[in-house]
């Protein structure tokens, strides 16, 4: 590579002056840091070693192109343009005098490289000579070609698609040597005849009627086939050696409403060379009585030779595949009948062996005709609605899913049909992910394979790339994409990074509508909330598409349709910016002291994710997240520079539901109070309209939330107050599991409080006084629960204990109360005291038998003024309905929350009566215990700050 010194200036801007390497990835085995190979004549040619590849004027470089390009949504072919010096003619592919003459053509296979770091090779890009463009200056000293590179993509694309349908290839191409006859049956309408597919083989004729051609698209592997109302037709083999095996297949579909006994579906005839071999005709007839097929045996009158052979599988209304099956075994004859549903992939076989017969080559087979059977019922012509097609008749017997998904390609998964697709044309293939975890497609269409492979990519999600190590394609599938690991991490601040990373926060990829249709059947996705959203700004930013996205799935499912338009919504709806480049120098001292992360850069594939950490101050402290989408790469001899072209990595963070990793976010969370930078208790509620709580199990702590672009880890979340009452206490109720100190409010003696035994007791001693306990909480809107019970059954009149709320004095509250009935019934109550008027909210009888000591569960929920209890046998599970629900704004104040028990006048229980309470537990609000600054970022947080998981996952496409 000559004339590199009016590069040193560019070089020395470039590194800022910052010491650097004499090669850019280090040199390769002929002294360059770059190898440019050549396929001739049977292996590769070096063809920078002799200084063919230049580095002249302001082309400087080797640039190429791979993956997908910059705001693209498919991959492109991998692009390159090198200028190689040819005074001698070699590379002039008309040149007889040239060194390489006959040897160069058009998409010649080329090959750049760079040594990897461990003794190898990088490539960079494998692909084709497009163009030869010669090239000179008028003194005949300059001398050169202009090469233009490809990848592979480029001749794909432009391969014509298939002549014929997908089960017609898979027979024909190759034609087995065992097939004597073939008819397709995909006959355009208007046809005189079933044309035969084999060479000098015979079409098959209307014997009656004629068929309805290209009226039935059942078959979708098939072109359009014939259906047979009141029709038939006959076809006869050309002559071939009497065989030792006879085999007949054919795709039949039978509907229920037409099918009578006894009607002939196929015959088979065979000649008559044989003298003890009276069989001349097979006849597959319809069983009504087993809804499935019998063969008929026969000779040329229509007498019956010995009994029939019946299957056993239901053929009504299946799209079925049949084989009839005769092998020769000794002087016997095994005779089979085998039915494959190529929907469902059930096969069933049932055979017999007949004994003294032996096979001679087949004649003629017919389909839908009269039966010539000497014992009746014998059927009409013709099946109303019957379908058969891809007739085959051989000499050898076959596995019948021989043919594999070509004879349904419904349902096959997305990336084993890219792999199947790059077999049938000869396509080496890769990949990464597992192919079957890739969504199901429909049937297959007669375009170019490329055309097909996109389809299957579009389908599923997955990347299409360009094989390195062969001339082929490659494809990652979506599922690989998903919660990666990083494959490279850079440093900003290490210098990691060959230019600034560019955030751009604009409306390139918003796609926040979305509709998918498959086979006309269309269900549309959209994001009504969020600053993405379609709702117009400020709230959202209007609707943006692609609105349409034309799928072929394998199902019209609602449910599957409206995943699709979802998780197409979700990529469109990521709230952060991108960075659409992110680019390195390995010839920078970061890379040449750090060999390992130069031999990661190089490693790098399609569809990995990066980072890059330690951002500037200016930037969102968050570790700078992104896909490789493509390469955009530049080596000349001072440097290596590789631009990864980048998509945000976090719409592919998702998780199972089976995953200890995984983290659903809530609806809407917020911060209830103020907090300030140094802050490590922060109490947290659902948003307006939202009911969903954070996980109180500890098993799950920590996680990572994020408050106003701060990232906090939460190392503890519980209820507001959690009191399991698992201490004593004497004279009062001491303090809470969560800390909070009991307040005795009430009155009665202090010995009338207490802790013991799993629970908290008020003693009634005296009637018509209150005994209460409470607490101050944070909030007038809470939802809490308590288990209350009574010492002894009720005598006289009735024992009363309460869960209150908002509750100033004894004359002022809300009450979830409990009253336990002489009768033993127990009756829940919303009440409210206001300047100590009682008035009853609303009532309702639990459906129990109170039972001394037994709790009764209690749950009660002020949100404004609406107000819900609920109480229920504290053994049971929790039931779903509120049992009260009233609206109600006389008390609106936080006041204290906790407990007030009673007995009034007319009780005759004993002094030493006790209201007992067990579990009270304040759910919502709820206390997290946090550390902060965990991205580097630590600030006060105003109350309504919104609250999310850092990192959230989303459940899978």
């Amino acid at each position: 590579m000559p004339s590199i010194a009016p590069f040193v200036s560019a070089f020395k801007r470039r590194l800022v002056n910052l010491p650097g390497p004499a090669r850019a990835s280090g040199e390769a085995s002929n002294g360059e840091p770059v190898q440019v190979e050549l396929w001739v004549n049977g292996e590769w040619v070096d063809i920078t070693a002799g200084g063919y590849v230049m580095v002249r004027d302001d082309n400087g470089r080797i640039n190429l192109k791979k993956g997908i390009r910059s705001e693209g949504a498919q991959t492109d072919a991998a692009s390159s343009e090198l200028e190689l010096r040819n005074t001698d003619g070699r590379f002039s592919p008309r040149n007889p005098t040239g060194p390489y003459y006959g040897l160069l053509n058009r998409n010649q296979p080329i090959r750049i490289s760079v040594p990897d770091g461990n003794g190898g090779k990088s490539y960079r890009l494998l692909a084709e000579v497009s163009d030869w463009a010669q090239e000179w200056e008028r003194s005949g000293n300059d001398v050169w070609t202009t090469a233009e590179l490809s990848g592979v993509i480029r001749r794909y694309a432009q391969a014509p698609p298939p002549e014929r349908s997908v089960i017609y290839e898979a027979v024909t191409s190759p034609l087995a040597s065992s097939v004597v006859a073939y008819w397709p049956c995909e006959d355009v309408s208007g046809s005189a005849s079933i044309a035969s597919a084999v060479t000098n083989g015979s079409p098959m004729v209307f014997s009656t009627g004629t068929p309805n051609l290209a009226a039935s698209s059942l078959f979708t592997a098939s072109d359009p086939l014939p259906t047979f109302a009141g029709a038939s037709m006959t076809g006869g083999v050309a002559k071939y050696d009497t065989p030792t095996a006879t085999q007949v297949r054919f795709l039949v579909y039978l509907p229920s409403a037409e099918l009578t006994n006894r009607k002939v579906i196929v015959r088979v005839s065979q000649a008559s060379e044989i003298a003890t071999t009276p069989l001349t005709d097979y006849e597959l007839v319809y069983n009504s009585t087993t809804h499935s097929l019998s063969v008929v045996f026969m000779d040329s009158s229509g007498t019956n030779f010995g009994v029939d052979l019946d299957h056993t599988q239901d053929v009504r209304d299946r799209l079925l595949y049949v084989s009839l099956e005769f092998q020769e075994s000794g002087s016997s004859t095994i005779y089979t009948v085998r039915t494959l549903d190529i929907v469902n992939d059930v096969e069933v076989a049932t055979s017999l062996t007949r004994n003294t017969e032996g096979l001679t080559r087949c004649t003629a087979v017919a389909v839908f005709v009269p039966s010539i059977s000497a014992v009746g019922p014998n059927s009409s012509t013709g099946l109303a609605g019957g379908v058969v097609g891809h007739i085959t008749v051989e000499n050898a017997i076959t596995a019948i899913d021989a043919l594999g998904r070509r004879l349904n390609p419904v349902g096959e998964p997305a990336g084993r049909r890219i792999q199947r697709l790059c077999a049938e044309n000869a396509i080496p293939f890769d990949w990464v992910g597992d192919l079957d975890d890739t969504v199901a497609m429909g049937g297959q269409s007669k375009q170019n394979p490329l055309a097909l492979i996109r389809e299957c990519v579009e389908a599923d999600g997955g990347m299409l790339f360009e094989n390195l190590a062969v001339h082929g394609l490659g494809y990652r599938t979506r599922a690989s994409l998903y919660s990666q690991d990083p494959q490279l991490v850079l440093d900003y601040a290490g210098y990691n990074l060959a230019e600034v990373p560019v955030p751009v926060e604009d409306d390139q990829r918003i796609a926040n509508r979305v509709t998918v249709t498959v086979n006309g059947v269309s269900q549309t996705y959209e994001e009504t909330e969020g600053r993405l959203s379609t709702a117009l700004p400020p709230a959202g930013v209007g609707v943006y598409g692609p609105s349409d996205a034309t799928l072929n799935l394998a199902t019209t499912d609602a449910a599957t349709l409206l995943d699709q338009a979802a998780w197409r919504v979700h990529l469109g709806t990521v709230d952060e910016a991108r960075h659409p480049q992110i680019a390195v120098n390995l010839a920078h001292s970061s890379f040449v002291d750090n060999p390992a992360l130069k031999r990661a850069v190089l490693a790098l594939r399609q569809g990995d994710r990066i980072q890059v950490q330690n951002p500037p101050a200016w930037l969102p402290p968050d570790a700078i997240d992104q896909l490789v989408l493509g390469f955009d790469e530049s080596i000349t001899h001072f440097e290596h520079r590789i631009t990864m072209i980048c998509a945000p990595a976090s719409p592919y963070t998702v998780g199972y539901l089976d995953s200890v990793d995984s983290r659903v976010d809530t609806d809407g969370s917020e911060t209830l109070t103020a907090i300030s930078s140094s802050d490590t208790t922060v109490y947290v509620v659902p948003s307006a309209g939202q009911t969903g709580l954070w996980t109180t199990d500890t098993a799950e702590v920590p996680w990572d939330v994020r408050a106003g672009g701060e990232v906090m880890t939460v190392t503890s979340c519980t209820g507001w107050l959690v009191d399991a009452f698992g201490r004593s206490s004497s004279s009062s109720w001491g303090t809470a599991d969560t800390g909070q100190a009991w307040a005795t409010v009430g009155g009665g003696a202090a010995s009338d409080y207490s802790v013991g035994s799993g629970y908290g007791v008020h003693v009634l001693s005296t009637v018509d006084t209150t005994r209460r306990t409470s607490v101050t909480p944070v909030s007038a809107d809470c939802d809490f629960y308590g288990s209350i019970t009574s010492s002894a059954l009720a005598t006289g009149s009735g024992l009363f204990g309460a869960l209150t709320a908002r509750m100033l004095d004894s004359e002022n509250m809300y009450m979830a109360r409990l009253e336990f009935t002489t009768s033993n019934a127990v009756l829940l109550v919303l009440r409210k005291l206001v300047a100590n008027v009682g008035t009853d909210l609303g009532t309702y009888t639990v459906p129990v038998t109170h039972v001394a000591g037994t709790f009764i569960r209690v749950r009660f929920q002020l949100k404004g003024s609406a107000l819900k209890v609920k109480a229920w046998l504290a053994s049971e599970i929790e039931p779903p309905n509120w049992n009260i629900e009233v609206t109600d704004s006389s008390i609106s104040a936080t006041n204290t929350i906790g407990t007030r028990s009673i007995r009034v006048t007319g009780n005759t229980n004993a002094a030493s009566v006790e209201i007992r309470y067990d579990g009270f537990e304040v759910i919502n609000p709820q206390t997290w215990t946090v550390t902060r600054s965990v991205n580097g970022c630590v600030k006060a947080h105003a109350a309504g700050t919104d609250v999310r998981v850092a990192n959230p996952w989303i459940l899978p496409l």
